[in-house]
C-alpha cells in the first residue's frame, strides 16, 4: 500500500473507514467505517488549543484558517453538519457540512504527516501520530471538542505510520508500523485498560503469532477479547489471506483461513481490518489473479468472525474502502479514479455516474450524504455516491 494518513473512518473506518488515511507503507489502501467506538472515561492535564476566528459564511467556498497549510488529508463526518478533518499540520472541525472549518489544533502539535484520528463524536477525539526520526508516538485527546487537549508520548523504535485508536469501553488498542523492507514490516501493538491514560506494548510482529512478513494494514476489534490484525500484501502462499485474530485481547495471535473467492484464481491475497455490526462482520479482501488484474471481494460473517463467506468479486485496484453498515459500502479505484458502490452488502456493485478521481479518504454521514478528499479537493455527494460535486476551499 502506498503511504497514507487516515482516520477511520473503523475506519472498513471504522467502518467504522475510514477509513481510513495515513495507513502503513506497503499496503494498497485503507478501510474506514461509520460506527463510533464507546466513549472511555479519562481525566488528564489539559493543554489549550490555538484560537482561531471563524471565517465569513460562503455556500461555495470552504475557507481554512490562516495558520492551516496544505490541503485536507482526512475527513470524518459525524452528521450532515458536524465533522472533523485533518491536514499535515492541523486538526479542524466543522458545524455546517464542511463549508467552514475552525482550527482546534493543540498548541504543542507534533505535526500530522503520519497520523490517524479517532473521532468518536463532536466532543471526544483521539489523534495518534508517529515521529519516526524521534522514535516516538504522540497520543492527543480532547473531551470538549478541541478547546483543551491532553497529550502523552510513547517510545517506539522507527514508527513510520500508525493505525487509529480503537476503544471498547476503557480498553483500547492501536498499532505502530515501521517502514517496510524486503517483503517484511515490523509492527507494535499497544493496549490500554484505563481509557488511554497509560499504554502497554503487548505484542509485536515476529512474536506472539504475528508475522514479520507482509505489509501491515491495521487493527479492528469485535469486543474486548477479540481483536483482528490484517496484512494487505503478503509474501507467502496464495492461500494466506493475511488475517490474524486474537482471542485474548491482543496478546497472542492465530492465522484465520478464508474460503477462496468464487471464480477467481488467486496469486496474491490480502486484507484490511474487518468491521463488525453486532455479530455481523464485513471483511475487505484484495485479490490479484495470475494475469495481474486486481479484485476486491467483500467477505461476510454472521457468527462474529468465526467463519467468513465471499460475495461477488469486483475488478478494481481498490485503494480507499468505506463501509457504512451491513448493506452500504464504497470503493475507490486509485488507477482509474472510478468509484464503485453497493447497497446490498457486496452481492452486486454499481459504478458512479461521475468519476470523482483518486480518493484519499471517504466519510458518509448516512447512505446518501458523503464526503471525500483527494490530493487537492474536498468532494460531496448527496445521492449515495452516484454523483459528486466539488467544494472549493482556500487557505486564508
Amino acid at each position: 500500500m502506498r503511504n497514507k494518513n487516515i482516520f477511520s473512518t473503523i475506519s472498513t473506518v471504522l467502518a467504522l473507514a475510514a477509513l481510513l488515511l495515513l495507513a502503513a507503507c506497503g499496503s494498497g489502501g485503507t478501510t474506514s467505517a461509520s460506527s463510533s467506538t464507546a466513549t472511555p472515561t479519562l481525566s488528564t492535564t489539559q493543554t489549550p488549543a490555538t484560537a482561531e476566528t471563524p471565517v465569513a459564511n460562503s455556500t461555495l467556498t470552504t475557507t481554512l484558517p490562516s495558520s492551516v497549510k496544505g490541503p485536507l488529508t482526512a475527513i470524518r463526518m459525524l452528521t450532515t453538519q458536524q465533522g472533523w478533518a485533518m491536514t499535515a499540520n492541523a486538526i479542524l472541525k466543522t458545524t455546517d457540512g464542511g463549508r467552514h472549518w475552525t482550527n482546534v489544533t493543540p498548541s504543542n502539535a507534533p505535526g500530522y504527516q503520519a497520523a490517524r484520528g479517532t473521532f468518536i463524536d463532536n466532543l471526544y477525539v483521539w489523534v495518534v501520530s508517529a515521529q519516526e526520526t524521534q522514535n516516538k508516538i504522540t497520543i492527543q485527546h480532547t473531551t470538549d471538542g478541541g478547546q483543551t487537549w491532553s497529550s502523552i508520548t510513547l517510545d517506539v523504535q522507527d514508527p513510520a505510520s500508525v493505525d487509529m485508536l480503537h476503544f471498547s469501553g476503557n480498553e483500547g488498542w492501536f498499532e505502530a508500523i515501521t517502514s517496510p523492507g524486503a517483503g517484511s514490516q515490523g509492527a507494535y501493538i499497544f493496549r490500554t485498560t484505563d481509557a488511554g491514560q497509560t499504554w502497554k506494548l503487548i505484542s509485536q510482529a515476529g512474536r506472539n503469532g504475528l508475522p514479520l512478513g507482509g505489509f501491515k494494514s491495521g487493527l479492528s476489534f469485535k469486543d474486548a477479547s477479540t481483536v483482528y490484525a490484517t496484512i494487505r500484501s503478503t509474501t507467502g502462499q496464495p492461500t494466506d489471506p493475511g488475517l490474524y485474530v486474537s482471542r485474548d485481547g491482543g496478546f497472542t495471535w492465530q492465522e484465520q483461513q478464508l474460503t477462496p473467492p468464487v471464480d477467481l484464481t488467486v496469486q496474491q491475497i490480502g486484507t484490511t481490518p474487518p468491521i463488525f455490526f453486532g455479530s455481523t462482520g464485513l471483511l475487505p479482501v484484495y485479490v490479484t489473479t495470475p494475469d495481474g488484474h486486481a479484485h476486491l471481494v467483500l467477505y461476510h460473517s454472521n457468527d462474529g468472525g468465526s467463519s467468513w463467506f465471499p460475495t461477488l468479486p469486483i475488478e478494481t485496484s481498490a485503494d480507499s474502502t468505506y463501509i457504512a453498515d451491513t448493506s452500504h459500502a464504497w470503493v475507490s479505484d486509485w488507477q482509474s479514479g472510478k468509484l464503485f458502490y453497493t447497497t446490498d452488502g457486496g452481492k452486486s456493485w454499481q459504478t458512479a455516474l461521475v468519476r470523482p478521481g483518486k480518493l484519499k479518504e471517504m466519510s458518509f454521514a448516512d447512505a446518501n450524504n458523503g464526503w471525500a478528499v483527494t490530493e487537492s479537493q474536498l468532494l460531496h455527494t448527496w445521492d449515495g455516491g452516484k454523483t459528486w460535486g466539488n467544494i472549493t476551499y482556500t487557505n486564508q
